[in-house]
């Protein structure tokens, strides 16, 4: 290839990166203003009525990012949901990567969250069978998930005390300024820069899309794939699969499989709380991933 097209498409990579964070970041910001402003009451109702907290479960895993992950499994952790709610949170969750695809294709972001809800609600029901047999627990500790949640009504009291200006710069620094943009705006860019500037290689030598269509075994080998890499409680390596789909060089049904699979960050806490409470969480998840997965494809 010639030298002045490579480095065009490599720019074309960087202008991309830059526009997508930009965006991301924007619908970051949004959520995250809708989480400060929600009030936390509804969550100690919940206790006793668990087909309420598998539909809230869900609805809090549909929520872009990190945010609703994390108080599914401060719930969870908390003893205020069961077994079936936690798994249906993490069903619904696909981290932020979630933020990507409603950039990218709203309306493919929308059917994606509404499969991911309903393939939730289903487990989480499932899942609350079962556990009435078997026991899953964690220990409960009063540790920190994710600051702002935690405190967010003690924080929106001094905030009301304090005046509206209180509140916007309580916002623009604790919100926006530490968890938005020091915590996600370089790895966006850098996963985002990092999957565009891969798969513009990759395109260089093969033909994924021909691949998977001429190969069956192809197919099967890249779901195995998707799923294994939504194991890594990590937002980011999962991003190739949206890019991959949106460029129609994988059906649907592997992107699906790695959406369930995967929780973003939500894994995180749960890892820290019990290793086995979350290898039995990746491991449903995964087996639900690899079904549903391989009926699609």
């Amino acid at each position: 290839m010639d030298k002045t097209v490579f480095f065009d498409r490599l720019l074309d990579v960087f202008k991309d990166s830059l526009e997508i964070t930009g965006w991301v970041i924007l619908m970051m910001t949004l959520i995250e203003l809708i989480n400060v402003s929600s009030s936390g009451k509804l969550l100690a109702k919940v206790r006793n009525k668990p087909v309420l907290q598998i539909i809230l479960a869900a609805l809090l895993g549909a929520i872009p990012g990190c945010a609703g992950g994390f108080a599914v499994v401060s719930m969870f952790t908390h003893d205020l949901i069961s077994f079936g709610a936690l798994i249906s949170g993490m069903v619904a969750t696909f981290g932020d990567e979630a933020f990507f695809l409603f950039v990218q294709n709203p309306r493919w972001g929308a059917i994606l969250t509404a499969i991911l809800f309903g393939i939730a609600i289903l487990s989480g029901f499932l899942f609350m069978l079962i556990s009435k047999r078997w026991k899953f627990t964690l220990e409960t500790h009063n540790f920190d998930i994710h600051e702002e949640m935690e405190g967010q009504e003690s924080a929106s009291q001094d905030a009301h005390t304090n005046g509206l200006k209180s509140r916007v710069l309580h916002f623009l620094k604790e919100h926006f300024w530490h968890h938005v943009v020091k915590h996600h705006l370089l790895k966006v860019f850098l996963w985002s820069f990092g999957v565009l500037l891969l798969l513009m290689i990759i395109g260089l030598f093969v033909d994924v899309e021909q691949l998977l269509q001429a190969k069956q075994w192809a197919k099967y080998a890249m779901l195995l794939l998707a799923v294994v890499v939504g194991f890594i409680p990590e937002s980011g390596p999962n991003l190739i699969f949206i890019v991959m789909f949106l460029n129609g060089t994988i059906p649907f049904g592997i992107l699906l499989a790695n959406s369930i699979s995967q929780n973003g960050h939500a894994g995180l806490p749960l890892m820290a709380q019990s290793r086995r409470n979350f290898m039995v969480v990746k491991t449903i998840t995964m087996v639900l991933g690899l079904l549903v997965g391989a009926v699609m494809i």
